[in-house]
C-alpha cells in the first residue's frame, strides 16, 4: 500500500470515529433530563435537550386524581405525593423508551431512572400503582409486575386491609360484618329481630361494594378483574349465605308475631317473649276440664222424692192375662201427681 493510500485510510477512519462520538453524545443527551414538576402519580414533566417533555411512565398506572368531573380514586393523591418526593424539581433523570415512543395525546412514553432506581417499578412496589401492558410496549412490564407482587404480599398501598378506601379493606370489613351474624336462631322475638337486622346491615355493605361503578376507574377496575377477583368471588358467596340467614331470622320473627302481640296485650308485660323451637310442631291446646263447666249433662238423675211420670197408654211389662192389671185409681198418683191435691170445701191443699 502506498503512503498516499495509507493516508486516505487513516483520514476515513478518523472521520468515522469522530462521527460515532458525535452520534453517541447526541443519543445520550436525548435520554437525559431534569425534572420540572410532577403532574400526578404516573406523569411528570422533564426538560430534555432544552425542551419541555411530558412523560407518561410506561407499564404502570396509578389512581386518577386530576380528571375533570371525576372524584379522585383511592390513594390517587398519595401516589402523586410519593412521586413528588421521589422526583423533586431539579432531579436529574434518565429516560428509556420502548417500541412506541409517544401516545395518542403526544406524550412521551418512557421509563425513568433515578441513578440505578427504576421509578416505574418503585411506584408499584409501594402499592401506589399496578402493572399494565399496552402492546407493543412490553419491555419493562415484567419488572413492574414483580414489584406489584411484592406490594401484594406485604399488603402495601392499594392492597392494604387497613386503609379504609381500598378494595381489600372494604372486602375485609364486609366479610367481618357478615361472619358475625349468628347462625343459630334466636330464643326470643327480640333476638330474632336483632339478628335479622344485623344480617341485613352486613349484606348491604357488601352489596354496595359490588355495585361500585368502576368504568371510569382504571386501577380499581383492573384490580377487580385480576388480582382481587378471587376475593370478590368469595364475597359474593358469603353474601348469598348471609341472605339465607336473614330470611331465616325474619321468618322466625314473622311466624309467632300475632300470638306474641296478643299475649302481651293480655298480660300487659314488656318482657322478652320466648319463641317455640322451630323443629317442633305447635303443641295442641289442652282440652277444657268438664268439671269446671257450668253446663249440666242432658241426662240428670231425678230427685228421689219426685214421682216418675208414666204414660197411661203404655202397655204393662208383664202381659200375663192371669195377673190383675192395676186399677187407674191405683195409678192415679203416678199418672197425675196433682189428682188428689184438692182439699175439702174446694180449697187447695198446702202440699200442692
Amino acid at each position: 500500500m502506498t503512503k498516499k493510500a495509507i493516508g486516505v485510510s487513516l483520514l476515513v477512519a478518523g472521520a468515522m470515529a469522530v462521527g460515532a462520538t458525535a452520534f453517541t453524545s447526541s443519543s445520550a443527551s436525548e435520554h437525559r433530563g431534569t425534572v420540572i414538576p410532577v403532574i400526578d402519580g404516573d406523569t411528570v414533566d422533564i426538560m430534555v435537550s432544552g425542551a419541555k417533555t411530558r412523560s407518561q411512565l410506561l407499564n404502570v398506572a396509578t389512581p386518577q386524581t386530576k380528571q375533570p368531573q371525576r372524584s379522585a380514586e383511592c390513594l390517587g393523591p398519595e401516589a402523586a405525593e410519593f412521586l413528588e418526593r421521589t422526583l423533586p424539581a431539579g432531579q436529574k433523570v434518565t429516560l428509556e423508551h420502548d417500541a412506541q415512543r409517544t401516545d395518542h395525546e403526544g406524550q412521551t412514553l418512557a421509563v425513568v431512572y433515578k441513578a440505578d432506581q427504576l421509578i416505574n417499578s418503585e411506584i408499584a412496589a409501594q402499592g401506589f400503582g399496578i402493572a399494565i401492558k399496552f402492546d407493543p410496549n412490553t419491555k419493562f412490564h415484567e419488572q413492574v409486575s414483580q414489584a406489584q407482587r411484592e406490594a401484594e404480599s406485604a399488603e402495601r398501598g392499594l392492597f392494604s386491609t387497613k386503609i379504609a378506601c381500598t378494595i381489600p379493606a372494604q372486602i375485609n370489613d364486609a366479610m367481618k360484618a357478615m361472619h358475625s351474624v349468628p347462625v343459630e336462631l334466636g330464643q326470643t322475638v327480640e333476638q330474632a329481630d336483632a339478628r335479622a337486622q344485623q344480617a341485613a346491615a352486613g349484606r348491604a355493605a357488601a352489596d354496595a361494594l359490588q355495585a361500585q361503578d368502576r368504568k371510569e376507574q382504571l386501577v380499581s377496575a383492573a384490580l377487580a378483574e385480576d388480582s382481587l377477583a378471587p376475593a370478590l368471588e368469595d364475597l359474593a358467596e358469603t353474601i348469598e349465605q348471609t341472605a339465607d340467614l336473614e330470611i331465616q331470622h325474619e321468618q322466625q320473627v314473622a311466624t309467632p308475631s300475632k300470638k306474641v302481640n296478643a299475649g302481651r296485650k293480655a298480660a300487659g308485660k314488656q318482657s322478652p317473649t320466648q319463641l317455640p323451637e322451630e323443629s317442633k310442631a305447635e303443641e295442641p291446646r289442652p282440652k277444657k276440664s268438664q268439671t269446671n263447666s257450668p253446663r249440666k249433662s242432658k241426662k240428670q238423675s231425678q230427685p228421689e222424692n219426685q214421682p216418675k211420670r208414666v204414660n197411661p197408654n203404655r202397655k204393662p211389662v208383664n202381659d200375663n192375662p192371669l195377673e190383675q192389671k192395676p186399677s187407674r185409681e191405683h195409678l192415679g198418683s203416678r199418672v197425675n201427681p196433682r189428682a188428689n191435691c184438692e182439699a175439702p170445701n174446694g180449697q187447695s191443699s198446702k202440699n200442692c
